[in-house]
C-alpha cells in the first residue's frame, strides 16, 4: 500500500504545482500584462513627445538666427527708439534752423507697455519757409524718433514767419 500512497501523493503533488503555475499565469496576465501594455504606450507616447520637442527645439534655433538677423538689419532703429528723448537737446537742435524755438509740453504723454510718448507743441520762428522744410527733412538724422503732426499753421510776423504744429517723441520704455 506504501506504493500506492507514494505515487498517489505525488500525483497530488503534481496536480497542486500545475494550479499553483496556473495561478500565478493568471495572476501575470491580469495584472502585469496591462501594466506592459500600458509600459509600450507611455513609451510610444514619449517617443512622439520627444520627436515633437526636437521640432520645436530647431524651429527656435531658426526663429532665434532669424531674429539675430532682422535685429543686425534694423540696429539703427532699434538704436534709435532706445534713445530717450531729451527736450533740451531737440531745442539745441531746432535751434540749428529757426530763430526762435519754444516746445510746450502737452498733458497727455501716454506710457505703453514697450513705448513711451511724449507730445509737445511747438512755436517756431524762422526768415523763410526753407528752413522749416530743411528742418522736417533733416530730422531723419536727429538721434531719436520724432513725428510732426497735423495740422501744421505759418503765419507771417513782421519780418519772421511763426510756424505752430504738434509733435510726439518716442522712446522705448527702460521697464
Amino acid at each position: 500500500m506504501s506504493k500506492k500512497n507514494s505515487s498517489g501523493g505525488a500525483v497530488k503533488f503534481l496536480i497542486y504545482i500545475l494550479i499553483f503555475l496556473i495561478l500565478i499565469l493568471a495572476f501575470a496576465f491580469l495584472f502585469i500584462m496591462p501594466q506592459i501594455t500600458n509600459y509600450k504606450n507611455a513609451k510610444a507616447s514619449y517617443a512622439m513627445d520627444s520627436k515633437k520637442y526636437t521640432g520645436l527645439l530647431e524651429d527656435e534655433k531658426e526663429l532665434s538666427k532669424k531674429l539675430g538677423l532682422i535685429k543686425e538689419e534694423n540696429r539703427k532703429i532699434i538704436e534709435t527708439f532706445s534713445q530717450e528723448f531729451n527736450k533740451e537737446k531737440f531745442i539745441n537742435y531746432a535751434k540749428k534752423y529757426f530763430d526762435e524755438v519754444k516746445l510746450t509740453k502737452m498733458d497727455s504723454d501716454t506710457d505703453s507697455s514697450a513705448l513711451k510718448t511724449y507730445k509737445f507743441s511747438a512755436n517756431l520762428k524762422a526768415q523763410n519757409p526753407k528752413k522749416f522744410y530743411n528742418f522736417v527733412k533733416d530730422l531723419q538724422a536727429y538721434k531719436g524718433i520724432i513725428k510732426i503732426n497735423f495740422p501744421i499753421t505759418i503765419t507771417s510776423q513782421n519780418s519772421h514767419l511763426e510756424i505752430k504744429f504738434n509733435l510726439s517723441a518716442y522712446s522705448m520704455n527702460s521697464e
